[in-house]
């Protein structure tokens, strides 16, 4: 069975006004419905976007600056939107080489449309996504899949280096339980799972993504207390590493 177009509310993201305006019209001509289709010029918009706006679907170009797709892929992936971290997600790219299949398939891409996009082509890889079992949400475990870019080694890149303790000028911790956690606090010790797999580093912050799979999948991490500083405070030290 077909999934009605009609209903589904879409994210478009590339860097060329021209490909956003053809495939929105392109969409609306199957049936979607204009308020239902949003876009973004580059990853860093759609990040924005992706926190205010739910969305079914994001179709999405490969090459953008500062934050390519792949970038983009990672992070909502990783739990860094308000959205479910396994959101379809369908590649717009004009190649889609060797390289960017095997890392979009690390990620738990639904395909590629290649560029210029045809409609029957655009509409093809949306209801193969939309019907495709979506992977398991486990936004911890792909924080290590390397994208290779200047913004995944800023961001995720150091996020994971060895670094010695800072005890000068630092906000006081607190072990609170999930609930009482504020999405943004930074972790002051190492977060890991019951079966001691290391699922993010002292430095990082947690998102109300990350912490809602660690609500619901209790069984698995077996996380019920965290070690986390304020992000306000953390906001006021600058002696404390973050993501």
């Amino acid at each position: 069975m077909s999934v009605d177009l009609a209903r589904l509310r879409i994210l478009i993201v590339d860097d060329q006004t021209l490909v956003r305006t053809l495939i929105s019209q392109a969409l609306q001509s199957m049936g979607v419905k204009s308020d239902y289709i949003f876009q973004a010029a580059d990853g860093t918009t759609a990040m924005r976007l992706l926190d205010i706006r739910m969305v079914d679907i994001v179709l999405c170009d490969v090459q953008m600056l500062p934050m390519n797709g792949m970038d983009l892929l990672k992070e909502l992936r990783c739990g860094h939107t308000a959205n479910a971290s396994n959101l379809p997600f369908v590649f717009l790219s004009g190649h889609a080489d060797r390289a960017n299949v095997v890392l979009a398939s690390q990620l738990h891409a639904d395909g590629f449309v290649v560029k210029p996009p045809k409609p029957a082509d655009v509409e093809k890889a949306i209801q193969a996504a939309m019907h495709r079992a979506r992977p398991e949400i486990d936004p911890f475990s792909y924080y290590h899949v390397a994208t290779g870019t200047e913004y995944d080694n800023k961001v995720f890149g150091k996020l994971f280096e060895t670094r010695a303790p800072v005890y000068q000028e630092e906000p006081e911790e607190q072990c609170l339980p999930l609930d009482k956690i504020k999405p943004g606090s930074l972790l002051t010790r190492d977060l890991r799972s019951k079966a001691g797999h290391l699922l993010l580093p002292r430095g990082a912050t947690i998102s109300a993504n990350q912490l809602a799979v660690l609500k619901d999948f209790s069984d698995r991490y077996g996380v019920a207390l965290i070690y986390v500083i304020d992000s306000s405070e953390a906001a006021a030290s600058p002696s404390v590493a973050r993501h």
